[in-house]
């Protein structure tokens, strides 16, 4: 039986995940569709245990960063992560470039296993971090993990803000770049999350879990050695879901 209560706790991030704007008591009993007397219950219980912070006097409440403390942590001990962190550790090695293993929240990802390359100039990245899903190769390729009709489902959903000059700005160009990608079998991102980064993303699938597993790093030195970097990505991916099916 669902309790009606954690229901409205989780909806209530949900709806910050996808505002990413501080929300008045109002604005959440509305959104939750609850009287504002159980909204402010829950409110005042969230900011008594630190996951919710007042921005300013009636400015409306936000997440802290006690989730995503808690979140790192637990991820840290999830066993898949745990099981295929040598596989990513052994490719950011090989190939010299930081190796990334994400998962989706909603519209974003975030990054569950990070090993960092060792080249003074790399792509920095720690667990826990979020981005856009259409903005990252590992996002791009969880998308395409999907069956067509809930891809575009999400595809219709997703805000397309111009992070970047190189962000892909509506549904029907993200569409067509996640065909392309999997027509060749592998993602790719050209500064569309941050500047001059360029990454490669594939998918990876565990019973109903989600993950892209990822390359990334300067765009100057990625694009150069393209087709090395896609055949060590492929060859750690088979590893890894055949670690995931052992």
């Amino acid at each position: 039986m669902r309790v009606r209560q954690i229901d409205k706790v989780l909806d209530l991030f949900e709806v910050y995940a996808r505002e990413k704007t501080s929300l008045t008591l109002t604005a959440l009993s509305k959104a939750l569709g609850i009287p504002k007397s159980s909204t402010f219950n829950v409110i005042e219980t969230l900011v008594a245990r630190g996951f919710l912070y007042e921005t300013k006097p009636r400015g409306g409440y936000y997440p802290t960063a006690r989730l995503l403390d808690l979140s790192r942590s637990m991820m840290e001990g999830d066993p898949l992560v745990q099981r295929v962190h040598g596989e990513l550790a052994a490719l950011a090695a090989v190939t010299g470039e930081t190796a990334v293993l994400s998962v989706r929240d909603q519209l974003d990802v975030v990054y569950v296993d990070v090993v960092e390359s060792t080249a003074p100039i790399r792509y920095f990245a720690k667990v826990g971090e979020r981005r856009a899903i259409h903005t990252t190769s590992s996002g791009k390729a969880i998308l395409t993990a999907y069956d067509t009709k809930e891809r575009e489902d999400i595809l219709r959903s997703l805000s397309y803000a111009p992070i970047q000059p190189a962000t892909k700005m509506n549904a029907g160009e993200l569409a067509e770049d996640l065909d392309r990608s999997i027509e060749r079998g592998w993602c790719e991102d050209r500064s569309e999350s941050t500047p001059d980064v360029m990454g490669l993303g594939v998918p990876i699938r565990s019973g109903d879990r989600r993950f892209g597993l990822a390359l990334a790093g300067p765009l100057y030195r990625m694009q150069g050695n393209l087709d090395t970097l896609v055949g060590h990505l492929l060859a750690a991916a088979e590893r890894v879901e055949n670690l995931i099916r052992s």
